[in-house]
């Protein structure tokens, strides 16, 4: 390398960077204190204490210049195993033209793991243009450095950059790459203040909401005047932007600016490398736990704090308030096994709306203070429930309620339990922000008190009765095959078509050819005989069983696979694959009769849920925790345990 070229790499040098070295390899501060960095930069090259080597290595710890913008970016969906290899295999790829004007040859330079990020490394080229000496317009092309972080323990991707559509074009390569779109984490105001570390503001903007803006400045940091007037502009007015002098390092300051409409914050000033990483590491932390200490703020500024939105498609303006609340109170429990929250006056209908939620009429005796089944107080009849309603007596008097012990304190209260588009949108709205949180939560609302249990592991061990813990389902072990499943799913709750009765029954439990779903549970269950299915009935399967040598009362509700339909043509594989959703008919059904007629039914201890499918881990967590409200046990006999059920019945001939 000759002395000129020498001379041109170490002038992209900062000149703090260039005493460093000076000094570093001996000459004497007096000799470069206060000098231009051309005198500095022929003092070190006359001494000629510099290797071709270490100019290279100075001019890249220094390439990313002296303003680069920080930005933190997070995905739609969690990241796979797959796609951190995906970034693996990007390392010499080339881009020689881009879709952004100005802009060509991307190649990158390397991809490496840590612990906690996948980083990428890469250089692309910048036109600038300019009129030459001849008075023609020209260009001259230069090459810059960009990172980008992709987190492995939290879901983020952190970009470092000098080119605002660099980074924008980065960004989005990334998440075409992972078929997974990414949004801009807007850092709340607390996380930029810790951020910056500033040791003085030398300027700021205050933006009111009608558009009037203030402006603060002054090079060397803000007087004391100033300060006392932003604190009585503050309180009516956001800090939108502004910049500070700020602590990079304990020996490095630098001016740091920040926009929190852009959700950007910019460095100005030469760092290495090194520094800037560890600058950029640290206050990706920082970010991070400040939004994650928004938990218990109202979600409406937790939201605006970020820069997001939240949606609420197809709701009114009136129920966008209300459910904001739930949002809000949802969000708090996401660190909590369990929470609790009251819910005011004005926050309550939107509960009846049946589009955002499903209401269950329950009679809560104040004298016996508890859940009662309801009879009519004139004749002692007990009462049917309807849907969402309980229905009056056919003796004809008006509804009056009283329990089984003759008391007349008894009160409807109503249950909720949110329709799964509800819960669908509230967690797509949670994980715009909160993006590593499994949401395996359940919501249940009695009256005006709402429950929230997190994760489902301890609810299932404390109110889950396993299938193989029941003594009459215990057999020696039997094979699962295809051809048993595929049987299984295209059962229904009757044989045939036609009514069910008792004649129709009794032929069914003598003739192995007919077959429908109760009848798998004869000869097994003790004591147990069908009874003509109602399709609306709960308890088409009922028996005492035996968990080890205590008896418990089982009471079953039996349904068919919900692709299981005349009309629509389903593959037995699809029936076999596609789980049972609560947003199913069936799956509705299913929690409409456990609620309206499980719960409320004294002498049942364990309710079982029946249907030829596999069903959803998030209905499992619903029906665990309406269980454990209500102090019952449940049990699910799926496709797996139904397909045993019917190879071990000698009454069952599988066609």
């Amino acid at each position: 390398m000759d002395t000129s070229v020498k001379n041109k790499k170490l002038r992209t040098l900062p000149w703090y960077a260039l005493h460093d070295i000076a000094v570093k390899k001996g000459i004497e501060e007096k000799e470069v204190n206060g000098k231009e960095k051309n005198t500095i930069i022929d003092k070190i090259l006359s001494y000629g204490i510099l290797s071709d080597e270490e100019i290279e290595q100075y001019v890249n710890d220094y390439i990313y210049g002296d303003r680069v913008t920080f930005t933190l970016w997070t995905f739609q969906s969690s990241l796979k195993d797959s796609d951190y290899g995906i970034v693996n295999s990007l390392e010499n790829v080339e881009e020689e033209y881009l879709s952004v004007s100005g802009y060509r040859k991307l190649k990158i330079l390397s991809v490496k793991e840590y612990e906690d990020r996948t980083e990428v490394l890469y250089v692309y080229s910048k036109e600038y243009t300019y009129v030459n000496e001849d008075g023609q317009n020209a260009s001259v092309w230069e090459q810059h450095r960009g990172c980008l972080w992709i987190g492995k323990a939290s879901t983020y991707l952190a970009c470092i950059s000098k080119h605002e559509k660099m980074t924008a074009f980065m960004t989005k390569y990334i998440a075409d790459l992972f078929k997974n779109p990414v949004t801009q984490i807007k850092p709340p105001k607390s996380a930029i203040d810790k951020c910056t570390n500033s040791k003085a503001i030398s300027r700021i903007v205050l933006q009111g909401k009608g558009g009037e803006k203030t402006i603060v400045s002054r090079a060397g940091g803000i007087t004391p005047d100033q300060e006392e007037e932003i604190s009585r502009i503050r309180s009516e007015r956001i800090d939108t932007s502004g910049s500070f002098i700020s602590a990079i390092t304990e020996n490095i300051d630098a001016t740091i600016k920040y926009n929190v409409r852009n959700g950007s914050i910019g460095i100005y000033k030469h760092l290495p490398a090194s520094v800037l990483f560890e600058w950029s590491e640290n206050s990706i932390k920082i970010i991070l736990e400040e939004i994650e200490k928004l938990k218990g703020k109202p979600a409406e500024e937790i939201f605006k704090e970020v820069g997001q939105e939240i949606k609420w498609t197809g709701a009114s303006g009136i129920e966008i308030t209300q459910l904001n609340w739930y949002l809000t109170q949802i969000i708090a429990s996401l660190d909590r096994d369990e929470y609790e929250f009251q819910i005011p006056v004005d926050k309550l209908s939107v509960l009846d709306n049946s589009k955002w939620f499903i209401k269950f009429p329950r009679i809560y005796c104040k004298t016996c203070d508890s859940y009662e089944t309801p009879y009519c107080t004139e004749c002692g009849t007990e009462l049917k429930m309807g849907r969402e309603i309980i229905k009056e007596c056919e003796c004809g008097a008006s509804l009056k309620i009283k329990c089984a012990d003759g008391h007349d304190t008894c009160e409807i209260v109503n249950w909720y339990v949110p329709r799964s588009i509800l819960v669908s949108m509230i967690n797509k709205n949670i994980q715009k922000i909160f993006k590593d949180y499994s949401l395996e939560y359940n919501i249940c609302i009695v009256g005006d008190m709402g429950y929230i249990v997190n994760g489902t592991e301890n609810l299932q061990t404390e109110v889950e009765i396993p299938f193989a813990a029941i003594e009459c389902f215990k057999h020696d072990s039997v094979a699962l095959t295809h051809r048993v499943k595929a049987y299984a799913v295209n059962m229904n709750e009757k044989c045939g078509s036609g009514t069910c009765s008792y004649a129709k029954i009794e032929k069914c439990t003598e003739n192995d050819g007919m077959a429908c779903l109760p009848k798998v549970f004869y000869t097994i269950l003790p004591g147990y005989r069908p009874q003509p299915h109602k399709g609306m009935e709960y308890g088409d399967v009922a028996a005492e069983v035996k968990i080890g040598n205590k008896a418990y009362d089982l009471k079953g509700i039996i349904k068919k696979n919900s692709e299981n339909r005349p009309r629509k043509s389903v593959n037995d594989d699809e029936k076999i694959r596609k789980p049972l959703l609560s947003t199913s008919g069936e799956g509705q059904e299913i929690i409409r009769q456990f609620v309206e007629q499980g719960m409320i039914d004294a002498r049942c201890q364990i309710i079982a849920v029946v249907i030829p499918q596999y069903i959803d881990a998030g209905f499992k967590g619903t029906l665990r925790h309406l269980a454990r409200l209500s102090g019952k046990k449940v049990t699910f006999i799926e496709l797996d345990e139904l397909s045993e059920l019917i190879s071990i019945n000698k009454k069952i001939l599988v066609s």
